[in-house]
């Protein structure tokens, strides 16, 4: 199989998150002397502190810190030994209270995470099912995905949807002892809530069914003795095929994190050998004093009036917030607000005037939420006061409306990218306008532009001059297959002396969502798809097409007009996404190493990902073979000789500018062996039709590979390479067809690379432009490659996130 080169989350995530740093948003650090929960000192200034998730104060309270003091008097910072051994004498006195307080079993850890780590590992077997949430923390999902190279079974369903759930429990409980539905009880983003008394139900309705529970956010704040917001849904104590996990930190006022258990069994089981539980360092005693205190307060009359009076000023933010525009994505009565912003670059504005004015709160961002769906988190703590919230309110409803005035963004528009109903359009307040300086115009057919005009700002680039567009629609178009029919659009942004700024075209077709994921997780997406062929497909906007490879759009970036002429652009795509409902558009062979592009693509709601590299060989001046390996390297001559001249004897090419409808049909079978056999970039296999297409198309010939009649009498070929010449002289290698039966003996594949290498040569062609896959082998034939990033939206998460979280990644 051939290796490319797949897109790492981490890298998506860091140029996201590289750009609000920029902006001074994220990353910052605390210049007070001392802290009260009320307010910060950041850059200098002090501000009002709505990002906390201390909901009740209960970190400044002087009992608790007072606790912390006391155990370091008396047990020193740290009780350096695994607990498998001995515990420092506070956790048994906290685990106690802990137990009291919950009337269950439980395991304590240094925090949420390591307790996700430690239970669900412990609990889970091969024989049980795990389905997640979508939005279930992301603590939850890394323990889980660690083991599904244990070959544990783990699905995803959408975000509180109890009918999907049902659906995975009918279908999947012939094959499974115990199915695991794994959710939290308050969201981290939207403060909503998960279905508990529902979830409790369905477990009842299917024994198979177990429930684990992350309450991290739900803790203290609510529930009896604050045990949370799942406890509070719960009659009779913790439920009997629940485990559920809880924080000591938070609104609890210390750090650790709590594993509860319904008996004693799954209890004996996580305690006597939980992973990090037995091989990491105990929690310091500081904190377990701290705990210790504040347990003692949760067990007290003292946390009712703490909870109450958090209660009321949420409902007081509530209120304040109805007589406004602001679209608060989720009501309820957790601590916990979102306000949708719906860009990046509206998130980062927002926050940014904010801060300046005084007032902190978290900019939400990818991946925690789509990246059309960034937002401002808010938190509500017992430490704000009236006139803070007030403040706050004011404030946000200000710097609000100036940012859609300063980011061309509507209020309706971030209502409908959250899927919210629209407001009265007196509410709207503010309307998208435009400096009237640019024109675009839109095409469906290469034929209503120029010629001269797209192969002069484009059609220099690879297959895609206008004649091989023409042959792309014609190719396209009219097939039995829906996912081999493609919408073609092209663009073009004018300046205001009618110059041209921007010219791309995109293709509007089915896609595979997995189409540019690792090669494991495409393998097990096309089992699924022997019974479903349309399994996690979806409609998508692509710059350029499936079938084409490199720079498909041009941008004058002397223009001072650049930046309007892609908004320009942007706005259309998105309209076109809402006519066609696309799930996704995708902008890309762009750049690698664009940072102004970078930044300016992830504030109007894309991401970046890395894309497999452009390979182009650009040397084609050489008048022999030893002028050719001249310009290889020492080691790249030694892999020539070896590998490749040594076979050459074995073979018999021939160039062909048409093939018989029998060779042609032989041709199609073999692009299958290869299609079949290549995972890297995960399409669907071509119609007929552009085979047939090719066939009658003069700038199409054929490098076809023989082996000789002393090596085997199969008079077929082992290798067909489709070749594509444009305007400019420049030879795409589009698409090649092998009989795997000689590829490893014979070296087909490499043969194949230089007969397409001399080929382009004897032609006098400028550069030969080799694809996207296999660039270590095309590497050896002199190819120089440009990395290449493409810049991602999609209207939600759900299809990515599954496919990371349920399907272990194998190396290729």
């Amino acid at each position: 199989m051939a290796k490319i080169r797949h897109n790492n989350m981490l890298d998506t995530v860091d140029s996201v998150l590289n750009v609000s740093k920029k902006k001074g948003i994220i990353h910052l650090h605390a210049e007070d002397e001392t802290l009260n929960g009320k307010t910060l000192t950041l850059n200098g200034r002090q501000v009002l502190h709505f990002g906390t998730c201390g909901y009740l104060g209960l970190e400044h309270h002087p009992e608790i810190k007072k606790g912390a003091i006391d155990a370091i008097e008396r047990f020193g910072t740290q009780f350096p030994m695994s607990r498998t051994y001995i515990s420092n004498p506070l956790y048994r006195e906290l685990e106690n209270l802990i137990q009291e307080m919950y009337h269950a079993p439980v395991v304590i850890s240094k925090n949420c995470t390591l307790s996700h780590l430690t239970t669900i590992p412990s609990i889970i077997r091969q024989t049980d099912l795990v389905i997640l949430d979508h939005q279930v923390h992301a603590s939850v999902q890394e323990a889980v995905k660690k083991m599904l190279s244990q070959g544990i079974t783990v699905e995803m369903i959408r975000h509180n949807n109890l009918e999907m759930l049902e659906e995975r429990i009918k279908k999947q409980r012939s094959k499974f002892d115990r199915i695991w539905y794994m959710a939290d009880g308050v969201y981290s983003m939207y403060g909503d809530f998960a279905p508990i008394k529902e979830m409790i139900a369905l477990a009842e309705k299917y024994e198979q069914l177990h429930l684990y529970v992350d309450d991290a956010h739900g803790m203290s704040w609510a529930g009896q003795h604050g045990t949370g917001y799942v406890m509070s849904q719960m009659e009779g104590g913790l439920y009997r095929k629940m485990i559920l996990t809880a924080n000591l930190g938070k609104g609890f006022g210390a750090c650790g994190g709590l594993s509860l258990f319904p008996n004693e069994e799954w209890y004996n089981k996580v305690n006597n050998f939980g992973g990090p539980l037995t091989f990491s360092v105990q929690i310091e005693p500081a904190t377990l004093g701290a705990a210790l205190a504040s347990a003692k307060i949760h067990m007290s009359d003292e946390l009712v009036g703490y909870q109450q009076e958090l209660q009321d000023k949420i409902a007081y933010f509530n209120e304040l917030l109805k007589q406004t525009n602001l679209p608060l994505v989720h009501e309820c009565n957790s601590p916990i607000f979102f306000i949708g912003t719906g860009t990046m670059d509206m998130g980062n504005h927002l926050v940014q005037q904010l801060l300046n004015d005084g007032i902190y709160v978290n900019l939400a961002t990818f991946p925690a939420v789509p990246a059309k769906n960034i937002g401002i988190r808010i938190t509500i703590s017992r430490s704000n006061s009236y006139e803070d919230i007030a403040e706050l309110v004011a404030k946000l409803q200000l710097h609000f409306n100036e940012a859609l005035a300063e980011t061309n963004q509507t209020v309706d528009k971030i209502r409908k990218a959250f899927k919210m109903a629209p407001l009265p359009e007196s509410q709207s307040q503010v309307k998208l306008v435009s400096d009237g300086t640019l024109r675009l115009k839109s095409y469906n057919s290469i034929t209503e532009l120029n010629e001269a005009t797209w192969n002069t700002y484009l059609g220099k680039n690879a297959l895609f001059d206008w004649a091989g567009l023409k042959f792309l629609e014609n190719s396209f178009t009219g097939n039995h297959q829906k996912e081999n029919n493609w919408d073609f659009r092209y663009y073009v942004v004018e300046g205001p002396e009618g110059n041209i700024v921007l010219m791309t075209f995109v293709v509007i077709a089915l896609q595979k969502d997995d189409m540019f994921s690792e090669a494991s997780i495409s393998k097990a997406m096309e089992e699924e798809r022997l019974l479903n062929p349309y399994y996690l497909t979806s409609t998508g906007i692509l710059m350029g097409s499936q079938f084409t490879e490199g720079n498909h759009m041009y941008l004058d970036r002397q223009s001072p007009y650049w930046k309007s002429a892609l908004k320009a652009l942007i706005a259309e795509l998105y309209q076109e996404q809402e006519k066609t409902n696309a799930s996704n558009i995708l902008l890309r062979d762009l750049n690698a190493t664009d940072p102004e592009m970078d930044e300016f693509m992830v504030e109007h709601d894309f991401v970046k990902i890395d894309l497999p590299e452009s390979c182009v060989v650009e040397n084609l001046d050489w008048k022999s073979e030893q002028e050719f390996l001249s310009t290889l390297s020492r080691k790249n001559r030694k892999n020539f000789v070896q590998k490749v001249k040594r076979n050459e004897p074995f073979y018999t090419v021939e160039i062909k500018s048409k093939l018989t409808p029998e060779e042609l049909a032989y041709t199609i079978e073999l692009y299958k062996n290869v299609k079949n056999n290549n995972f890297g970039i995960n399409n669907f296999v071509y119609p007929a039709n552009v085979f047939q297409q090719m066939n009658e198309d003069s700038a199409w010939e054929f490098v076809v590979l023989y082996l000789k009649e002393e090596i085997t009498d199969n008079r077929l070929p082992v290798s067909v390479c489709m070749c594509h010449l444009n305007h400019d002289q420049i030879y795409s290698p589009a698409l090649i067809g092998m009989d795997y039966a000689y590829l490893l003996e014979y070296g087909v594949y490499r043969q194949t690379l230089w007969q397409v290498v001399k080929r382009a040569n004897a032609l006098e062609c400028r550069k030969i432009n080799f694809g996207i896959s296999a660039s270590i082998e095309k590497k050896k034939f002199g190819a120089k490659l440009y990395p290449k990033v493409g810049y991602y939206q999609a209207k939600d998460n759900f299809t990515m996130e599954m496919m990371q979280a349920t399907i272990a990644i194998e190396q290729e």
